[in-house]
C-alpha cells in the first residue's frame, strides 16, 4: 500500500489529503446531535473542524454550542492537527505491524529525515515528548484549578489547554476560567513552557537529547546540525527582542497597571503566543499600533520546522535573509554558518516566502469583495490571522459570510500545511526522470 501511494502520489499530496480527511470525519462527528446544545449549519462545522485541525483558534461560533463530547472531538483533532495524522498512523504502522522499506522511505520524506533509517526512532521520540509534555502540563494546569472546578471539569479543562498550548492551538473552552486564572503566574509559567516546547520543533529536541546523551557519555564537544543551530539561535533572538519590545511599547497600554515581574513575565508569555499560538491575555484592541504590528511580523515567522507551529518557519527565514546577504556581497553561492545551501532549497525559500504573502494578499482581496461591510484593516488582519494560524481576531470572524467562511478555511488549510507544499502537492511522481537540459542564457534589467 504504502508503495502504491509512493509511486502515483507525492508526499505533499498525502499529507493534503490526511488533513482533507481528518477535517472530514471532525466535521460529521460534530454534527452529531450528541455533539451539539443548538442547531449548527455545515459551513460552521467545518469552520470548526478546520480550525482545530490546522491548530487556528479562529471560530465562528462559541465553544459553549457544544457538549462535552462534541469539545472532546476538537480535543482529539487539535492532537492529530499537531502531530500530523501520517505521524500518529505510522507510529501505530510501526508498533503493530512492518510498513516496510517503502513506508519507511515515504515517512522520512514527510518528516524531512535525511535517513529513513531513524524514522522508527523519530516517531517514538515525537510521541514521548508529546505525551510527557501534555501529560505533565496537564497534571500542573489541574494543582492550579482543581480546588475551584468540579474534578470532572478540571480534569478536561487541564487536558483541553495542556494539548492546545503543546499543539499550538490556542482554543480555549472556558473564557470563565481564563478570566480568573489570565493573570495566575503559575499558569502563565505552564502555558509559556508547553507553548515553546510544541513550538521549538521534535527533531531539535531529539538532537538536543542526543547532545546530552553525548556530554554524559563521551564528555566531548558535539557539532549541532545546522538546522538545529539556526533554530537553537533564531529562538532565542527571536523571543528575546520581541518580548523586549512588548514590554517597551505597552508601558502605556496593556503593562499600564502591570507591575515588571508581570509586565516582563506578559511580555514573554506574548512572545511566544504571537509565533503561532495566539493565546492573549489583552485584547488586542488595548496594544499600540507597533505592537501589532510586530505581531504580524512574528506570526508570519512563525514557528521551528517540524514543531507543532505554522508559519514559513524560522529556517526558511534564515535562507532568506541569508541569500539577501549573498547577493549584498556578490557570493554566488548562499552560506550560514560556514555551511553552503543547496541551490534547490534556495529556491524553495524564496517561493514560500513569496507565494505566502501572495496568498495573505489574494485572499485579503477576496474577502474585501465578499465582506464590503468591514473594513480593509480588519479583513488583513482576518486574512494574516487565517493563514499564519495565529487565530486571533478582531471581531470580524463571527460575521463572515458563507464565501469568508469558505476563503477562511482554505487560507488555514493552507498556512498549515505549507503555500509550497500545496503547490507540490499535484505533483506526481513520475517513473522516469526527465532528461536535464538548460535553455541559453540572456539578462535582463533588474531594479
Amino acid at each position: 500500500m504504502t508503495g502504491l501511494l509512493r509511486t502515483y502520489a507525492s508526499p505533499g499530496l498525502i499529507l493534503l489529503c490526511s488533513f482533507l480527511v481528518t477535517i472530514g470525519i471532525g466535521a460529521c462527528l460534530l454534527a452529531l446531535p450528541i455533539a451539539r446544545t443548538i442547531p449548527i449549519s455545515l459551513i460552521d462545522l467545518i469552520f470548526t473542524a478546520t480550525s482545530a485541525t490546522c491548530v487556528t483558534g479562529l471560530t465562528t461560533i462559541s465553544l459553549d454550542a457544544f457538549t462535552r463530547f462534541g469539545q472532546a472531538v476538537i480535543l482529539a483533532l487539535i492532537q492529530i492537527g499537531g502531530l500530523g495524522l501520517i505521524t500518529i498512523t505510522f507510529f501505530f504502522m510501526y508498533l503493530f505491524i512492518n510498513s516496510g522499506l517503502a513506508g519507511s522511505v515515504m515517512m522520512s520524506e514527510l518528516l524531512e529525515i535525511n535517513s529513513w533509517t531513524h524514522v522508527r526512532r523519530t516517531l517514538s521520540l515525537i510521541v514521548l515528548i508529546t505525551v510527557v509534555c501534555e501529560c505533565v502540563g496537564a497534571f500542573l494546569v489541574f494543582c492550579i484549578i482543581h480546588s475551584h472546578l468540579p474534578i470532572n471539569t478540571a480534569l478536561f479543562f487541564s487536558v483541553f489547554h495542556a494539548v492546545s498550548s503543546f499543539c499550538n492551538a490556542g482554543i480555549i473552552i472556558s473564557e470563565q476560567i481564563i478570566t480568573t486564572y489570565g493573570h495566575h503566574i503559575p499558569l502563565l509559567s505552564t502555558t509559556v513552557a508547553l507553548m515553546f516546547c510544541g513550538g521549538f520543533g521534535f527533531l531539535t529536541w531529539c538532537e538536543l537529547g542526543r547532545w546530552a546523551k553525548w556530554k554524559i557519555t563521551e564528555g566531548k564537544r558535539y557539532r549541532f546540525s545546522l538546522q538545529t543551530s539556526i533554530v537553537l539561535r533564531w529562538s532565542i533572538v527571536l523571543i528575546v527582542v520581541t518580548a523586549l519590545i512588548y514590554f517597551i511599547l505597552e508601558q502605556r497600554y496593556s503593562l499600564a497597571q502591570a507591575s515588571i515581574p508581570q509586565g516582563l513575565l506578559s511580555a514573554l508569555f506574548h512572545a511566544i503566543s504571537f509565533k503561532g499560538t495566539g493565546f492573549m491575555l489583552e485584547n488586542i484592541s488595548n496594544f499600540h499600533p507597533a505592537t501589532l504590528f510586530m505581531l504580524m511580523i512574528i506570526a508570519f515567522i512563525g514557528a521551528s520546522p517540524g514543531s507543532t507551529g505554522s508559519g514559513i518557519k524560522l529556517t526558511t527565514l534564515a535562507i532568506f535573509f541569508a541569500t539577501i546577504k549573498a547577493t549584498i556581497s556578490g557570493r554566488t553561492a548562499v552560506e550560514i554558518s560556514s555551511r553552503s545551501i543547496p541551490n534547490d532549497q534556495v529556491y524553495k525559500a524564496i517561493t514560500i516566502v513569496a507565494a505566502s504573502i501572495m496568498w495573505i494578499l489574494c485572499s485579503t482581496f477576496l474577502l474585501l469583495i465578499t465582506e464590503s461591510h468591514w473594513k480593509f484593516d480588519d479583513l488583513f488582519f482576518e486574512a494574516f490571522s487565517a493563514f499564519t494560524t495565529l487565530g486571533i481576531t478582531t471581531g470580524s470572524t463571527a460575521s463572515l459570510s458563507a464565501f469568508g467562511k469558505i476563503i477562511v478555511t482554505t487560507s488555514m488549510i493552507v498556512g498549515r500545511i505549507g503555500s509550497l507544499t500545496i503547490l507540490l502537492s499535484f505533483k506526481f511522481n513520475q517513473k522516469d526522470d526527465p532528461v536535464p537540459f538548460s535553455y541559453p542564457e540572456e539578462r535582463i534589467m533588474l531594479g
